[in-house]
């Protein structure tokens, strides 16, 4: 009797498990095309911001969603409609494609060039300072980070901070920075501040409503025991390919003692991605935060340059890059 209550037992929780289990989302068009916009719906932060329509979207979509459709059509529906949030840090990643959205950089001057730099300036002669670029202009110090994703080191930063002591000024070039890891903003501007300073206030998405965030004050602390520099000027050189953990570099360093951010508006990029895998195995992010510098402005769509100043065709005929030179002169005339 007692085996057979066990055996009862034992076949009511295996019961109870299929029937409280969450069911596993269709591997079908429909269920893959209504998984994108859902988690879209639930996890984006900048609806409001951007001014968009998400259900609306979802109408003029889903009509070109059939259940024989192939994984590259289907791909290109959900590609398209993502498209409209104009959201580079938003991405649906298949074993065939990236969808992405570069519109947010183009109709912008390209303000960089490194095969110029390399030919008339630099012609060979730039240390490799990992993950730094260094060069000696003589009473002007030059340093490039291509992008946030490379670790830096202290030592690094301790090298190309004391040869700039003896300089009158310092230049950072950040121009076609894609972005990267956020513990390499507080790693690199922490040298600049000599305070506790508000980096920015982020707003995580926390629920499924337009408006469910938590909010959170992110602040950078000052270096201790290793170079810094914070007297003396020095001038970031940016463009629009400033993007990400870049832009929000360039919000943080913007207005402190001593900086001056040079060039062209940098390419936004305010929210940290979220991600999720489809029941296909697709993977998608989204932008699921929102991040507002210390003044309150939101950097979605970019910073503004201190001295906006775009590579002139004359210059460039020359072998000129006008941004660096503008760099080079405000710090020699300070």
């Amino acid at each position: 009797m007692k085996k057979y209550i066990v055996l009862v037992f034992a076949v009511f929780l295996l019961s109870c498990e299929s029937l409280f289990m969450k069911p596993q989302p269709e591997n079908t068009p429909k269920s893959i095309f209504d998984q994108v916009w859902t988690f879209v719906n639930e996890k984006y932060a900048f609806f409001e911001f951007k001014n968009v329509d998400w259900k609306l979207i979802y109408n003029k979509y889903q009509t070109r969603i059939s259940d024989n459709m192939s994984d590259e059509e289907l791909f290109q529906v959900c590609y398209d409609m993502l498209y409209e949030l104009k959201d580079e840090h938003t991405n649906l990643i298949s074993k065939f494609n990236v969808s992405r959205n570069p519109e947010v950089f183009l109709d912008y001057p390209e303000n960089y060039s490194g095969d110029l730099l390399n030919r008339n300036y630099f012609k060979g002669r730039t240390q490799i300072v990992s993950p730094f670029s260094y060069f000696d202009f003589g009473d002007v110090a030059y340093f490039r980070y291509d992008s946030f994703i490379d670790s830096i080191s202290d030592e690094a930063l301790d090298y190309i901070l004391e040869k700039s002591k003896t300089k009158k000024g310092l230049i950072l070039d950040v121009r076609n920075n894609g972005g990267g890891a956020v513990i390499n903003i507080d790693k690199l501007a922490s040298r600049f501040i000599s305070d506790t300073t508000l980096l920015g206030t982020e707003f995580h998405k926390n629920g499924p409503g337009k408006n469910d965030f938590v909010e959170e004050k992110s602040e950078i602390y000052p270096a201790k025991d290793v170079e810094t520099y914070l007297d003396k000027p020095l001038v970031i050189l940016t463009n629009r390919g400033c993007y990400s953990a870049t832009n929000m570099f360039a919000a943080f360093m913007k207005g402190l003692k001593n900086v001056t951010l040079i060039g062209g508006k940098t390419g936004g990029g305010g929210g940290l991605p979220t991600a999720t895998e489809l029941s296909n195995g697709w993977i998608l992010r989204v932008s699921g935060s929102i991040t507002l510098d210390r003044n309150g402005f939101n950097i979605e769509n970019g910073i503004e340059p201190d001295m906006k100043i775009d590579m002139s065709k004359a210059d460039m005929d020359k072998g000129k890059d006008t941004i660096l030179e503008e760099g080079m002169k405000v710090i020699r005339q300070n």
